[in-house]
């Protein structure tokens, strides 16, 4: 398991998929420190007083917060009885995931390289700076990096929205996304809680179409956002997509609550989802519902869509 990759993709599931309390957050890293001493196994055994030492939680919060956890797919457990129970902690990152960090990677080298040079030929030549201007190759966004990551989720809203809105230029998004972070000093929290507070806002939803918009009023958002001050805080959808959108959120219930009770074995638990909804009758629906975040592309759809 890749250590950085996996603590990454847990970060962007909070931000993206579900809030977790502090506790399940706590217990979670520390289940990934032991592991990580272990040298990676698939099952490792942890002790409850060792967890509660490092987690800082009490025992009752062990055992309910490690049952959210596993309700959720990011670890599983089984009892030894009078022994430390067994662990095992969910890759949550992609093989994508992996060639995209290489490429970020290799990429910042080179570019790295390509700066320092552009930099030591001007102090060699500083009498000729008025006449010519170093060059830097522009910055290429994938769709693995944060800021391309922060664009599409805007786009996903404004979609929702509006079915007809065209598909924008990804690479200035992403770029106007590093903006407002890096320039402007803002998390990329702060930022996901903005988009999502305005483009459920009957007015703000209207005028924040982009990452540039987003910028010049990010202050004005967010303090709007802290007050509960927007024009409403009602979705801007119909009641034919609120019940649409009530019954796919019943289904990922389902299909996730029967995918933890059969043990995260898909295998075992499609016939039960599929009896249900006879519409989930592969392993790949099924996929795409409990982890709909591997099939995003940057269109903010899913792959084979």
């Amino acid at each position: 398991m890749n250590y950085l990759l996996q603590i990454r993709a847990f970060d962007d599931y909070r931000l993206y998929e579900t809030k977790l309390s502090s506790g399940q957050v706590s217990l979670w890293y520390t289940l990934m420190s032991i592991n990580n001493k272990a040298h990676w196994q698939e099952w490792f055994t942890a002790a409850n007083i060792v967890l509660e030492r490092l987690s800082g939680l009490s025992r009752q919060g062990i055992v309910k917060n490690r049952n959210v956890l596993k309700q959720l797919g990011l670890i599983d457990f089984q009892s030894n009885g009078r022994k430390a129970t067994s662990y095992h902690v969910s890759k949550l990152y992609t093989s994508n995931s992996v060639q995209g960090s290489l490429q970020d990677s290799v990429q910042g080298s080179v570019q790295d390289s390509l700066q320092d040079s552009v930099q030591n030929s001007s102090t060699l030549i500083k009498h000729k700076q008025n006449k010519t201007k170093s060059s830097r190759r522009k910055r290429v966004y994938d769709q693995d990096d944060d800021f391309m990551k922060l664009a599409i989720y805007l786009f996903k809203f404004i979609k929702e929205n509006n079915q007809d809105a065209r598909k924008p230029n990804w690479q200035e998004w992403a770029d106007d996304m590093r903006k407002i972070v890096e320039i402007d000093k803002r998390s990329k929290h702060d930022v996901a809680l903005v988009i999502k507070w305005c483009q459920q806002d009957a007015f703000w939803s209207t005028n924040i179409l982009s990452p540039s918009k987003l910028r010049k009023q990010f202050d004005q958002l967010k303090v709007k956002m802290s007050l509960g001050n927007g024009s409403t805080t009602e979705p801007r959808v119909s009641k034919q997509e609120e019940a649409k959108k009530k019954a796919n959120k019943e289904r990922s219930k389902f299909v996730l609550y029967k995918y933890s009770e059969a043990g995260n074995d898909l295998e075992k638990a499609l016939p039960i989802i599929k009896d249900k909804y006879p519409e989930i009758d592969t392993p790949d629906k099924a996929l795409r519902i409990l982890f709909p975040e591997r099939y995003l592309t940057a269109g903010g759809v899913e792959v084979g869509n």
